[in-house]
């Protein structure tokens, strides 16, 4: 093997390396449990996104399921609750929570709603705030700074925000007697995408390649 193939071995060693890294990294959960657990544990992190509960209204039965999830390479992080469909229609339910990103270096982008139900007719809406002050009297649906709705399932409700690292979010169930849901995801996306880890990688990769080839050409007698 000469030394050109060898350099390019090990810088695509290094890559794929930096491949395997990121891939294992991509994504990260955060059980949460059921509203009363994260009621009793207020305050959850995922990444650099701090969860806090903050209200609910309707008879939650301890049956939901909250679940935090994030995708890297997407620059997102989700809140899915699933579970539902032992709850009988009709009802109404909502839970409400903070949503804050802890490095100051980003800030959110835009959120949005996706919905999985059977039967007729479930609505789910979101109302985000830019304030603590808005959350606590806008209770009605409909009423947020920012607000998504979906009838039935559905996927793709998103609202884009302005640059700001604190939302406070309230999403509200409503179901017919014919209704039956399946679970609820909420997704927010940040910006700027936190792409250090992949481009340290890529220069250590780099770096010990050029290093490499250095002592290769001060061994080769002249």
């Amino acid at each position: 093997m000469n030394r050109t193939q060898s350099i390019r071995h090990i810088a695509a060693a290094s890559l794929t390396s930096v491949v395997l890294l990121a891939g294992a990294a991509s994504a990260q959960s955060t059980f949460i449990g059921t509203l009363a657990n994260w009621v009793a544990n207020p305050v959850q992190t995922i990444g650099d996104k701090q969860y806090t509960y903050l209200t609910q209204s309707g008879s939650w039965n301890s049956l939901e399921l909250f679940t935090l999830s994030s995708n890297i390479p997407l620059n997102s992080n989700s809140l899915t609750v699933n579970g539902l469909s032992d709850y009988i229609g009709p009802f109404t339910l909502s839970f409400g929570y903070e949503l804050l990103v802890t490095n100051t270096s980003n800030y959110f982008d835009s959120m949005s709603l996706s919905v999985t139900s059977t039967g007729t007719t479930t609505t789910v809406t979101k109302d985000i705030f830019d304030t603590f002050a808005a959350f606590s009297t806008g209770t009605v649906p409909g009423s947020g700074t920012w607000s998504l709705s979906l009838i039935n399932s559905g996927s793709g409700s998103t609202v884009s925000l302005p640059p700001i690292q604190t939302v406070w979010v309230r999403d509200t169930i409503t179901t017919s007697p014919s209704g039956s849901l399946l679970g609820v995801t909420n997704t927010v996306v940040q910006l700027p995408e936190p792409s250090s880890l992949a481009l340290a990688g890529i220069g250590a990769g780099l770096g010990g390649a050029a290093y490499w080839r250095k002592r290769r050409l001060a061994t080769i007698p002249t």
